[in-house]
């Protein structure tokens, strides 16, 4: 596991592992906090298992005025009593090192230091490179940072590095630059993104945050990576997390500091500065006289626009968690009176009061369904909380809006409260809540349904026989039995859910089951189902946006994209994006996100695609209580736009997991995704097995539509290249025969090309390269299968010996995936160009193998690795091509290229 300064830092730690392996040095800096002392641990580490001399000194404030005590931590292990120095020198250096007592009525000579510290060095560095670890370096002490700077101006031949990390505020200009040996690069080490903050609270502390408190923390602890674990840890104390609104706790390490702030200030600026913090808004006049004394002490600093706010994000939340109960209340019942927001005024009230009242609690449920109106769920699931907790002298009310707060809460990704929601109806006296809230807990469970077969059983035996609530309970026994893949299951328990919900006219329970049943048909037999989605969407018109609703939208949008439409899909799906955002309900969002990147990669935009991916997949790991979704949506993102490398590493647990919890749809993804990197890979036989275990579990879901999933394909190749040429042939019979009963002609290009494969393999490759040659297409409604096509054109020409056609259809395929951003097919068809050309058949000249490779985003290590040499030999290429077209780095030849110069 990554530390907590090393995750999200992968750039800064290539940029200092280039300049130390070219010699000089590296200067990190930046604020406390900021992960400097783990990075120097993992360079450092990784300089001594290369085998190079490391020192390393740990300055600390307390010992700063004590003289070369850094250079006797650097050195004092390294020095050996026959080292060759002259007389003088041993003395100074023995002295500094704290070797010898200095003789009676001598004192040091600073130029001897440095002079035998410059000859311990320059010693040590002719067997093997040596570097300096220097932390925390701006309290080195004084006399050795002098030492260590002369001997840093005559150590410039690159076998002394020096790694130092100096504390500094951000933007500010770094003062011990003239500890490095030239080439010298100075990093500033800026905060950490949110969703990195997130990523490593979740891995360190076991704590996968809802998005709205992941925004609070981030906010709090402003990007840095040690205090968001500090606030982690005590979230981690906490039984529930906090509501969005609600004030974080305040380490104690940093309440020390922020306290006597406070402490200090006039009774008058902390009562302004408590209204202040429990404003979500707070709108302070800088000229009010009371708040003076906060500006000075920087308590509170005034922004660009005038407007006040405080000095630090957790300054707000101290101020108000150290207010008494009452000084609380009363500035709520005062910002109340100042509201003119209907949502915030009924936030203010309830904080405001002391006790139930039934105005109230009508007043908050009625601004809760406000907020979700707005799409601000988590605001509507505090609000109707806070309804029900005032509403105490009618328990089937206040059981029924507790049930709809943990709804909205559910929706906003805030698990922890719907939880806690749904566990208090069910210690209510309400039946029909109760159904709902054990119905909600299945869902908040998502993929792991151990519990769900006793939740839906209590849960019928509380419906008293009422057909409405019967229509939800067969339902989820209908979503249930198709995870399970019991394909009889859910037909039969999807028929009682509908005419449950018809007795009942309940048109959303219908709308639902349609939606299941249009997803469950439309990829099992080659029915027109246009009559039922007409009569979902008569039902959805004029509904408030349902998930439902939403759900038969994204649904028209992918069957689009498996007719071809895919133009239209896109429009389609981007419009119910737009409509999924402005609903606000993040586990919504997750369903149709997924659509989107699945979309966008039959269209080739691979970049956008795994964008949308991987924000899916973020959303995901912060609402579901497992990640296995999350990291399928990673992985294959990172198939889209990535390495194959880190594909595979996030798809092997991926499958793990959903193995775990027995999620077929999901497993069967995962495991078609993974297949894919292995044929990226050239692991065919591995590959061959993940995607037959794929069309398994697809099958047993019902899922028999080829172009639901393009895995087809993909198996025939697999079992072609890994000897099973006959296998792979009636794998391609089966798929033709579906394509033509379900009028798939989209997926043909995929079939002919593989079959071509085929032929080659058992027949004449020749022949195979030309009938495959006049079959690829200009245009495709799926771009990428026209690029993977020319890539087995490219095979087959290799295989039939002519190496000119061969290298012409595997560069064509490399533009065409560069031109849709897909960088592991780009780099894959450059590999292939490679092997070509190091197998030293005809080809133009090196540099236009590596500028192919560049293009494409390859490493050096994938260089090196596709034509077999070492990345040594990669490097020195790279070197003498920069050089000859007069550029620095990859970026300016690729700035080059895109400009049309040579």
């Amino acid at each position: 596991m990554e530390a907590a300064g090393v995750l999200g830092r992968a750039e800064v730690l290539a940029r200092c592992r280039a300049r130390l392996a070219g010699g000089g040095g590296v200067l990190l800096h930046g604020p406390a906090g900021l992960g400097k002392t783990s990075l120097i641990e993992v360079l450092a580490a990784e300089a001594v298992a290369r085998g190079e001399f490391v020192a390393r000194s740990t300055a600390r404030p307390a010992e700063a005025a004590l003289p070369y005590l850094a250079l006797s931590e650097l050195f004092g292990s390294a020095y050996r009593e026959d080292t060759p120095l002259s007389g003088p020198l041993r003395a100074a250096l023995e002295t500094a090192l704290l070797r010898r007592p200095p003789r009676d009525g001598t004192r040091v000579d600073p130029l001897a230091v440095r002079l035998a510290v410059l000859e311990l060095v320059r010693r040590l560095t002719e067997d093997r490179r040596v570097l300096l670890v220097l932390d925390d370096a701006q309290w080195l002490d004084e006399p050795s940072r002098e030492v260590l700077t002369f001997v840093a101006r005559r150590c410039t031949d690159g076998r002394l590095r020096v790694l130092a990390a100096e504390r500094a505020p951000g933007g500010a200009v770094p003062e011990l630059g003239g500890l490095l040996p030239a080439p010298a690069e100075e990093v500033e080490l800026l905060p950490l993104p949110p969703d990195v903050v997130g990523e490593l609270v979740r891995d360190r502390l076991d704590l996968p945050l809802p998005a709205p408190v992941l925004d609070r923390l981030y906010a709090a602890s402003e990007g840095n990576p040690f205090l968001a674990l500090e606030l982690g840890r005590l979230l981690c104390g906490r039984t529930t997390l906090p509501w969005p609104t609600e004030p974080l706790p305040v380490p104690d390490r940093l309440r020390l500091v922020l306290a006597d702030r406070l402490g200090a200030l006039p009774a008058a600026t902390r009562s302004a500065l408590v209204l202040a913090a429990a404003s979500s808004r707070p709108d302070l006049d800088p000229a009010t006289e009371a708040l003076r004394p906060a500006l000075e002490s920087g308590v509170l600093v005034a922004q660009a626009d005038g407007r006040l706010q405080f000095g630090h994000p957790l300054l707000g939340d101290l101020v108000y968690t150290d207010a008494s109960p009452g000084v609380r209340r009363a500035a709520h019942a005062l910002l109340a009176g100042r509201s003119t927001d209907p949502v915030e005024r009924a936030r203010h009230l309830a904080l405001a009061a002391n006790g139930p009242d039934p105005w109230l609690a009508d007043t908050l449920f009625g601004a809760a369904v406000e907020a979700e109106r707005r799409g601000v769920p988590a605001a509507a699931a505090q609000l109707a909380r806070l309804a029900a907790e005032h509403g105490a002298h009618d328990p089937a009310v206040s059981t029924a809006r507790l049930l709809a707060s943990g709804r909205y809460a559910h929706a906003a990704g805030l698990t922890d409260q719907a939880w806690e929601a749904c566990s208090a109806v069910l210690r209510a006296d309400h039946r029909p809540s109760r159904v709902h809230a054990r119905l909600l807990l299945i869902e908040l469970a998502n993929a792991d349904f151990t519990d769900a077969p006793g939740l839906l059983d209590a849960a019928e035996a509380d419906t008293d026989g009422d057909p409405a609530l019967l229509a939800r309970v067969h339902l989820v026994r209908a979503e249930l039995a198709l995870r399970r893949t019991r394909p009889d299951l859910v037909r039969a328990e999807l028929a009682r859910a509908e005419d449950y919900a018809e007795r009942a006219g309940d048109d959303e329970a219908l709308l639902e089951c349609l939606d299941f049943r249009y997803e469950l048909e439309n990829v099992a037999d080659p029915v027109d189902f246009s009559a039922l989605l007409r009569r979902a969407a008569a039902l959805a018109e004029g509904r408030e946006l349902s998930r439902a609703a939403l759900s038969i939208r994204r649904a028209a949008a992918l069957g689009l994209v498996r007719a071809g439409e895919v133009t239209a899909a896109l429009e389609a799906v981007t419009r119910v994006l737009a409509d999924t955002e402005r609903a606000g309900s993040t586990v919504a969002l997750c369903d149709v996100l997924q659509a989107v990147a699945r979309i966008q990669d039959r269209a080739g935009l691979c970049g956008a695609s795994a964008e949308s991916g991987r924000l899916a997949a973020r959303l995901r790991i912060e609402i579901e209580p497992t990640p296995g979704r999350a990291l399928y949506q990673r992985g294959t993102a990172e198939l889209a736009d990535g390495t194959v490398e880190r594909a595979v590493e996030l798809l092997d647990e991926a499958v793990a997991l959903e193995e775990r919890v027995g999620d077929t749809e999901w497993l069967a993804g995962a495991l078609m995704s993974r297949g894919r990197a292995d044929l990226l890979l050239d692991q065919p036989a591995p590959a061959a097995r993940r995607f037959d275990r794929a069309v398994e579990l697809l099958r047993g879901t019902g899922a028999h539509d080829p172009a639901l999933v393009l895995i087809d394909a993909d198996l025939a190749e697999a079992l072609a290249l890994s000897g099973a040429p006959d296998r792979a042939a009636a794998v391609l019979a089966d798929a033709r025969a579906r394509a033509d009963r379900f009028h798939r002609r989209v997926v043909l290009l995929g079939l002919d090309r593989v079959a071509a494969l085929v032929e080659g393999i058992t027949g004449s490759a020749r022949d195979a390269a030309d009938r495959l040659r006049g079959l690829i297409p200009a245009r495709h409604p799926y771009p990428l299968e026209i690029a993977r096509a020319w890539l087995t054109l490219g095979e087959l020409e290799a295989r039939a010996r002519r190496v000119g056609a061969a290298r012409g259809a595997l560069v064509r395929a490399g533009e065409l995936y560069t031109r849709a951003g897909c960088r592991p097919w780009a780099r894959y068809a450059a590999g292939r160009v490679g092997r070509l050309d190091a197998a030293g058949l005809p080809a133009p000249d090196t540099e236009r193998r590596l500028i192919a490779f560049i293009e494409a985003g390859a490493t050096n290590q994938e260089i090196a690795r596709e034509l077999r040499v070492s990345v040594k030999t990669v490097e020195a290429g790279l070197t003498r091509l920069y050089r000859r077209l007069g550029v620095r780095d990859r970026a300016a030849l690729r700035r080059a290229r895109s400009a049309g110069e040579p």
